[in-house]
């Protein structure tokens, strides 16, 4: 009777373009269902790893794992050959199966005069899953003046070559804290094939630089319950410093206060100025720079204006037009200065005297 299998193991049911798979092929001679097996001797076991199209081909010479081998009836598994592996790398990045395949074969003694022939080949197949992310990173802005405020807008899109469905979606920007969902879900909270979900995230820079934005969006797989993360996007924004304020021009002015305070005015007191005549009246300004103008303000508004010499003297030459009260002004000088202007002189005319005879 011919009991003989191959108990095969790899190390993946699912695995993803570029995983290293471990294959392990065992013999065992134990198979009793229909009466004890038979020895088995000359024994040869080969194995045919996967090829760039998915599957073994099987007519290729298998990888020897040993010759000669003898295993006798009632022999419990074991494994044969050391372990194999393989880098997942296939053409054509839809396919979503793969299979390797086992062998062996010998003579089966069913009497020790009359070796038969004993063979059987065994394939072991996994699926293939070649998920892909993508995100496309965009600003508002290039830059600008300080401060300035940047909107970023993020697209995650599924661009999986075989059907992944993906969940618990996160973008990460290193200069944007927790990006947020805006739209593109169809509804069932997965991100499907060809589906695209779209986040936000605004930034405040306050001073001048250049900031470059990394971002990276990650995801989990339905399908083998492994991350699936974009490459990074980036986007840079220069921010300058506002242009300096002009200096405001420095007028030297001097404080009224010391000035107004200190200055005077004075006119000779026993002066009779009276309407009509013409008066040289000599003012004396204290504590104010030459050439300080001084004004006479004459009764019904006329005014005469002089300048003071070095010693603070201004002479001004009036003929009042009538009588009042005059003021005497000089420029920044709080102090004002009053003067009596007297009617004009009574003219008597004389009277000829009559000679009578």
């Amino acid at each position: 009777m011919n009991g003989v299998d191959l108990p095969l193991f790899e190390s993946a049911a699912v695995v993803r373009p570029g995983d290293t798979m471990t294959f392990r092929v065992g013999v065992q001679n134990n198979n009793n269902f229909f009466g004890l097996p038979c020895d088995i001797s000359n024994a040869q076991v080969g194995f045919r790893l996967p090829t760039a199209n998915g599957r073994y081909d099987p007519a290729s010479t298998p990888i020897n794992l040993g010759s000669g081998l003898a295993f006798a009836s009632m022999v419990g598994p074991k494994q044969v050959g050391p372990d194999l592996t393989w880098v997942v790398n296939f053409a054509d990045p839809r396919i979503t199966t793969g299979a390797a395949q086992a062998q062996i074969t010998g003579k089966l003694h069913v009497t020790p005069a009359d070796p038969d022939f004993a063979g059987i080949t065994k394939d072991i197949s996994f699926l293939v899953s070649n998920p892909s992310l993508t995100i496309d990173k965009t600003g508002s802005t290039t830059g600008g003046l300080a401060p300035q405020n940047v909107v970023y807008t993020y697209v995650v899109t599924n661009t999986s070559q075989t059907s992944v469905p993906m969940n618990q979606v996160v973008v990460s920007d290193n200069l944007c804290t927790s990006p947020t969902y805006v739209s593109g879900d169809n509804g069932d909270g997965l991100l499907s094939n060809g589906e695209a979900w779209t986040y936000t995230c605004s930034s405040l820079f306050q001073a001048a630089g250049t900031f470059t934005n990394t971002a990276t969006a990650c995801a989990m797989s339905t399908v083998d319950n492994r991350p699936v993360c974009s490459p990074p996007d980036t986007w840079t924004v220069v921010v300058t410093s506002p242009p300096a304020a002009p200096p405001v021009p420095q007028v030297a002015v001097k404080p009224a206060s010391s000035v107004q305070e200190s200055c005077t005015l004075a006119t000779v007191k026993s002066l009779s100025v009276r309407a009509g005549e013409l008066t040289t009246i000599k003012v004396t300004a204290k504590n104010v720079p030459a050439k300080t103008k001084v004004t006479i303000t004459l009764p019904g508004g006329k005014k005469v204006t002089a300048s003071t010499n070095s010693k603070g003297v201004a002479l001004l030459h009036v003929r009042p037009p009538k009588s009042g009260t005059a003021s005497i002004k000089a420029a920044e000088c709080s102090d004002v200065e009053k003067l009596t202007v007297k009617p004009a002189r009574q003219v008597v005319s004389r009277r000829v005297p009559q000679v009578t005879g």
